[in-house]
């Protein structure tokens, strides 16, 4: 097999895109489905570099933050945040899930929230009386996001008619969503004007992928990152900015999130072990590491971290 070059080369527990059948199909795997911050790539009237490289390229475009839990010996799905782009997504999925079967499911099988910015919940619209009309959809959600739901419109008409229903989860408690997959949901601090946010340990009977797509800062948590990150196999974390230059005149601390560059420089050697595979995500429009040519995506993968993609998938079950 031709050898890749060091920046396409495959990180560990890296399986494969939908569209690549050459490989076994593991028990339970988790589908990257979105990588983009809350508005999308390209964003709304936005015309900076990135976002009109992907107006140019739809290869550079990207889908909002979320992930797909896929148990295929269960036929079981379960989506992670419902963004805007939730329509596509669990398309995706549904693809991915059951292949060639011509009957699919109507609803996945839960959503995960992490929180109430608008990129991780607004997707729950489709799930009401104007579209899907779902019956009692489990979201599983912190008991701050089920009131946030529950006391505000449009979303408490979703539990009114019976759309979706929400199921809390206890920080730190393990949920079991199916036979070969559980969640520990833990809080991380983040702008929290509506609801608490969630980060995720989601686990298989082998691995661990850790997720937190949002979070104020690594100093700001009452754990350490290091050795939250050293005791999974995957992290997917928090890479919605390179550098604090990338947005003039907006106050970065106000948005809140760890920059790229000091999350290599605090998880470097975590990484240079190799135990974790560390994947960014979530990135803002502005971000530098968007461009494939440029100087900070090489300095990501040079040192020894990666860019998480759509269709990107993680097994939980092989060695």
């Amino acid at each position: 097999m031709e050898s890749l070059p060091f920046s396409e080369k495959l990180p560990p527990f890296f399986e494969k895109r939908a569209d690549d059948q050459s490989q076994d199909v593991a028990d339970v795997v988790v589908k990257i489905l979105g990588t983009a911050q809350d508005g999308g790539i390209p964003q709304l009237g936005c015309h900076c570099p990135n976002c009109s490289r992907a107006r140019k390229d739809p290869g550079q475009a990207r889908l909002i933050s979320s992930l797909a839990i896929l148990d295929f010996k269960e036929k079981q799905l379960f989506i992670v945040d419902a963004t805007p782009d939730i329509r596509t997504q669990f398309d995706r999925a549904c693809d991915r899930l059951y292949g060639q079967i011509s009957v699919k499911a109507k609803t996945p099988q839960g959503v995960l929230l992490t929180h109430a910015h608008i990129g991780h919940y607004t997707g729950l619209m489709f799930f009401g009386f104007e579209s899907v009309a779902a019956h009692r959809l489990p979201v599983y959600c912190s008991s701050r996001m089920k009131e946030f739901l529950a006391n505000n419109g449009p979303w408490s008409q979703l539990i009114k008619q019976n759309n979706i229903s929400p199921v809390v989860l206890s920080p730190n408690d393990k949920r079991a969503l199916t036979p070969q997959v559980s969640v520990i949901p833990f809080q991380v601090p983040h702008r929290d004007e509506y609801t608490d946010t969630l980060g995720l340990i989601i686990s298989g009977s082998r691995r661990k992928i850790l997720y937190i797509p949002d979070i104020q800062n690594w100093a700001a948590w009452n754990r350490s990152a290091i050795e939250a990150v050293d005791d999974v196999d995957t992290a997917l974390l928090d890479g919605t900015f390179y550098s604090p230059d990338e947005l003039p005149g907006r106050d970065l601390s106000r948005i809140g999130h760890p920059f790229i560059k000091d999350s290599i420089e605090l998880l470097e050697k975590v990484a240079q072990k190799g135990k974790t595979t560390i994947y960014f995500t979530h990135f803002n429009h502005s971000n530098q590491a968007l461009d494939p040519e440029g100087d900070a995506r090489k300095s990501i993968l040079e040192k020894g971290f990666h860019m998480a993609d759509e269709g990107l998938e993680i097994s939980l079950e092989r060695e």
